[in-house]
């Protein structure tokens, strides 16, 4: 059997070969602007359309998050690692915003350049460990024609490229 110490490194090192989007969770409280990076982001329902975000509970915007119960999950693009790391490197909440042009609808601040922005109520919030999981009903979406999302993979932020399979013959 495993140590716990040796699972949690086996767990991580496993979770480093799931590619995923990344994205920057933005929502306004008591006139501040709070956001984060995350990479868990997971469509739920169409019915009723529904996204799930997993936030850590010590992070900067959870508890604003919570109660404000309104926010916008911007999927970033490939050229928007700059923004996905000034989000997620400890910076103070407000000065997080400095980097992209961020507007506003309805107090939410949001990045019209991103590839999508999927403007949410908070439906449900279920706390597991040190995250809270996050139900969020889709009131309202935008996004490009393009699709060039950011990746992040093995530690790494990583690019894509449509496949393209040969038929046998």
């Amino acid at each position: 059997m495993l140590s716990q110490d040796l699972r949690t490194e086996h767990f991580r090192q496993s979770m480093r070969r799931v590619a995923s989007t990344v994205c920057v969770i933005s929502c306004r409280h008591d006139g501040c602007r709070y956001g984060i990076t995350v990479t868990s982001v997971t469509p739920l329902s169409f019915a009723p359309i529904s996204i799930l975000v997993c936030v850590n509970r010590g992070s900067s915007i959870s508890v604003p998050l919570k109660e404000e119960g309104r926010y916008c999950i911007n999927v970033l693009r490939a050229s928007q690692a700059d923004i996905s790391n000034s989000f997620s490197r400890g910076q103070p909440a407000e000065r997080r915003f400095d980097i992209g042009e961020w507007s506003e609808k309805e107090d939410i601040p949001y990045l019209p350049s991103a590839q999508a922005n999927l403007f949410c109520k908070i439906d449900q919030a279920i706390s597991y460990a040190t995250h809270d999981i996050i139900i969020g009903r889709v009131v309202e979406v935008a996004f490009a024609s393009d699709v060039d999302p950011l990746i992040y993979q093995n530690g790494a932020y990583a690019l894509t490229s449509p496949m393209v399979l040969q038929k046998a013959g």
